[in-house]
Order: C-alpha cells, then structure tokens, then sequence
C-alpha cells in the first residue's frame, strides 16, 4: 500500500516539476487552474488506492465474516461516482449475505445503492437548489454535469429537515408575528397557498429607507392544519424565548380564516391589519370618479376609528353611484366592488385601528412573502408536484433560516428501514478498515517516508528532487 501512495504522489510531483520546466511562471489564472486538475487527480488516485486497502482488510477478515455469514460472491466490480473532485472510479467486492447480497465498503462509504452522486455533492445540490433554480444548482456545484431531473431526485430524497433556534439569554418584551401565503401554480393547472409565517424581535435601521427585522425566523405550513401550524409556531417560539417574559405578540396578517386561527395558541396577541392589504382595499373601494371624491371622508372616518362615519361615507357612496352611472355592468361591478371592500374594513375595524398602536413596527408580509417564497415558487412560470412543493418549501425555509443540508439528510438509503445483516455489523467492519488504515500510516508521518528505497530503483523521483530543492533553499536562507 505504501508504495501504491509513494508512487502516487511521486507521478503527481513529476507532472508538477515537468509543468514548471516546460511552462515556467506564466498568468496565475491558467497556472491556478492546470494544477488543479493534476492535484484532482493525484488525490482521485490517492482515494480509490485508499478504498482499495479498505476491500481488502475485509475480505482477509475470513473469520468475521464466517461468524456472521458473510461470503465473497465477486471481487472487483467496478463502480464510478461523482464527487467534489468529479467523477471517481473504484473497485468493491460483492459479498453473499444472510438475507441476500451486499456491497459492504459502499455501507461504510456511504454510497447510496444505485446512485452515481457521492451525498456531499447531493447536499450541496440540494443546498443550491433551495435559492436558486434546478438548472442554476447543478451549474454552481457541478458546472452543468449533473441533470436538472438528478438534482429534482435529490430533493425528492431529502428526509426532513427542520430549523431548531436557540435559546436567547435575554427574552424580548415584544415579539413580532407576521403572517401571508404564496400562491402557486400545480402541475395539474390547479392553485394552492404555502402559508408563511416570520418571527422577529422587531426592526432596525439598516440604511436610509431600509430597515431589516431582528432575529427573524420562518415557518412554513405547507399542507398542514392551522391549528397544528400555529401550536408549532408557538413551540418554536418557546424553544427560542421565555414566553412568559413577553408582554405583548402583535400578528400582522390580512385576516384570512387561517391566519385567524392565531388566536387559540396566542389568545392575548394584537392582530395588526397588514399595511399593504390595507391600502389595496382602500384603493379599490375609492376607484373611480365617483368613488374618489369620498377619500377625505373614508380616510377620516379610519383615522378618527369613528364606524359610524364611515358606514356612511359608504352608503352616500352607494348612491352618488347609483345616480351618476347608468344601469349596466360597469355600475354592478363598481357597487360590488365597494360592497366587498367596505365589508372587509368593518369586518377587520379593529385590527386596522391596530395599525397606529405605539408597539407596532409595521408590516413586511408582502416582501417576506416574496423574499422566503415566491422569488422561488411562483414568480416564474412553473408548475409544481405537490410532493416536490413540500420538499422545496421545507428545505428553502430551513435554508433561509440559517440551516445547513448535511450529506447524511440526502441518504434515502439510511431513512428507510434496513434490516440487512451488513448494517447490523457496519460499525465491526468499519473499524477493520480503520484497523488497516492504522497499519498502513504506522510510522509513516513524516517526510522520510516517501524517501524509501520502495521506489523504483536507479529511478530519482520527483518528490526527491522538490525535498531536494527544499533543502537548498533553508541553506540559502
């Protein structure tokens, strides 16, 4: 094995001496880029000469293996995976088992059956993929190798990720809640909403015009019932604070019938008219000629929090219309119109007077909205499988949250339920090939080593010759 590494190493370091004779100092870019590729493939060499040792410790384990009834079915099949470093080519041995067959090293690799990309590379797929398109994934981690459909199957694999805060030493008085959906298109041609819910200690000015929430956090509730929604916001919540040290929760949200829902988990909390659907409704109750010259008494009946005027204000509007547009389509809608906007006002009266409360910070659902989801789901055409909206829309919320897609996340294999003999004995064979890889590194760590006479003899190498000029250079200095 040893001189497997030393003849490795030495190639790699003849490549490097030759480059340097033949090239000498040329632009630093091409440089940085043609040793690169050597040191990739002295290290993709150094690897599969590694896995190699490794399928041999087990298969000379002859009396491990009979204990457990494991036998050599076929030595030296072949198997090419992607990893960081490209694609990487290895041979493995194929063992009987009691309960069928099995490549033991690619247990202890941690190479999926039948999968060509190594999990680091899947993670880091899966990683891109929740910012940016499936296309765009593969062209940052792979530079285009890997199909679009390959990174979609590794999303698809991902076991559940989920985003645990830490607790603050030192719990806010007010915490902020804002709550909207996304709406996205399905494969089938139908919509449906992705609610998402962001936590925050409050807001800061960041720059003129700008400001950024405090400790944000986001909850995602794809396909889940409001009620179980709200309860796992508020055990988050509890995770991160001492909930009995808040004094107040404001939940900014329009006041659809989930967001609703808010009140059996956080039954004290301020429900705060959202800023933007506010204004939409105001706007669309004052389109119009007629219905425009009514904006100082709308607005004034608001800001005074009189009802009275302004249930008024909308019956004189009624009829100024009535009046001044002539029976057809255009009045029917228009009255409709005023009739669904004043009615959505009164209905959320009280939750529009919130808006002025002193503790209020003002709402961002709309841009949360489009920053957590729908610059990812919904803002370019596309149409999503409900089983991959679930996974992006988890996976892009964890992300956003500050979580990272770990290797073993992206292992189908290891969320199922294997009861094959070789992961039950996983952890024995593991530890003779440490066993080996002890041996092989015993005595070996340090410079000496790669100037053994294992070498080819009569032959002066090119790591001798870089060790060499090492020397001459401490004496020159």
């Amino acid at each position: 094995m040893r001189t497997i590494i030393q003849q490795i190493l030495s190639k790699a370091a003849d490549k490097i001496l030759k480059y340097y004779e033949e090239n000498g100092i040329i632009e630093i870019a091409r440089m940085a880029e043609d040793f690169k590729c050597i040191s990739e493939e002295m290290t993709k060499e150094l690897i599969s000469a590694f896995i190699d040792s490794a399928d041999e410790a087990i298969c000379e384990a002859k009396s491990e293996r009979q204990a457990d009834g494991i036998r050599i079915h076929e030595k030296k099949v072949p198997r090419t995976v992607y990893t960081a470093l490209g694609e990487l080519s290895y041979a493995r041995t194929y063992f009987n088992v009691p309960d069928g067959r099995s490549y033991l090293l690619d247990k202890i690799l941690n190479v999926a059956p039948y999968e060509r990309i190594d999990s680091g590379v899947s993670a880091k797929l899966v990683q891109t993929a929740a910012i940016h398109s499936f296309g765009q994934s593969t062209d940052i981690v792979t530079g285009g190798q890997i199909s679009r459909q390959s990174v979609r199957n590794k999303i698809m694999n991902t076991g559940e990720v989920a985003y645990v805060p830490e607790k603050v030493d030192v719990t806010p008085e007010s915490i902020h809640i804002f709550a909207d959906e996304d709406h996205v298109n399905l494969q089938d041609g139908k919509n449906t909403i992705v609610p998402i819910i962001t936590v925050c200690e409050g807001k800061r000015l960041v720059s003129k015009g700008r400001n950024k929430l405090i400790e944000p956090f986001h909850v995602q509730g794809y396909n889940v019932e409001p009620e179980a929604y709200w309860e796992y916001v508020y055990a988050l919540c509890a995770q991160k604070y001492d909930m009995e040290k808040v004094r107040r929760i404001y939940v900014y949200g329009d006041g659809a019938a989930w967001i609703a829902k808010f009140t059996d988990v956080f039954p004290d909390a301020v429900h705060v008219l959202d800023e933007f659907h506010f204004k939409k409704r105001m706007k669309g109750l004052l389109a119009g000629e007629i219905c425009s010259q009514f904006s100082l008494a709308a607005y004034r009946a608001v800001g005074k929090n009189d009802k009275t005027l302004f249930d008024g204000t909308i019956q004189n509007m009624l009829k100024e219309l009535e009046a001044g547009m002539p029976e057809g389509k255009a009045r029917a809608a228009r009255i409709k119109a005023v009739m669904e906007n004043a009615g959505y006002m009164l209905r959320h009266w009280k939750a529009i007077q919130n808006m002025k409360l002193s503790g209020t910070i003002g709402s961002c659902t709309e841009a949360m909205v489009s920053h957590v989801l729908s610059v990812r789901l919904s803002r370019n055409p596309m149409g999503w499988s409900k089983e991959g909206l679930s996974k992006i829309s988890m996976i892009r919320v964890f992300v956003l949250n500050g979580g990272k897609v770990e290797a073993d996340d992206t292992l189908a294999w290891k969320h199922k339920s294997d009861k094959n003999t070789v992961i039950a004995n996983l952890e024995k064979y593991d530890a003779l090939v440490k066993a080996q890889q002890d041996k092989v590194l015993k005595g070996a760590k340090h410079w000496r080593w790669f100037e053994t006479n294992e070498l080819i003899s009569g032959k002066t190498t090119g790591t001798k010759v870089a060790l060499d000029a090492l020397g001459i250079t401490r004496k020159v200095s």
